[in-house]
């Protein structure tokens, strides 16, 4: 294997900006920014990307909430049409057992037929 190394050559002089070293995938200038932020800069920028994060954060949470009270307002009606059900199923019992001792029952007997209550037939 080859070095590839070498010196750059001093244009005069002892200096130290022209000493540095050749290397493969090594930029030979060095970039110096015109314009730096100071430390109460890089403070400033560090505060705003917290403040940033922490509305995103309280962001997720609250939709994390409307997702749970919606879950809430659907279990609830859940269990209230269950009772609803319950409730026309015990109906539904009383009328069929009206219905097969309507002889002998005077509730039953004295029921109106739905035809003569001017219902809609479907």
């Amino acid at each position: 294997m080859s070095a590839y190394y070498g010196t750059a050559r001093r244009a005069g002089g002892s200096s130290a900006i022209g000493s540095m070293t050749w290397a493969p995938n090594r930029n030979s200038v060095r970039h110096n920014a015109k314009i730096s932020l100071g430390p109460f800069g890089r403070i400033g920028i560090f505060v705003a990307l917290v403040v940033i994060i922490g509305l995103f954060s309280v962001a997720q949470s609250a939709s994390v909430t409307s997702y749970d009270m919606a879950i809430a307002n659907i279990d609830s009606e859940i269990t209230n049409l269950e009772a609803q059900r319950d409730a026309l199923a015990v109906e539904n019992a009383k009328m069929t057992a009206a219905a097969a001792t309507e002889e002998g029952n005077e509730a039953a007997s004295t029921m109106v037929v739905a035809s003569a209550a001017d219902f809609v037939a479907e």
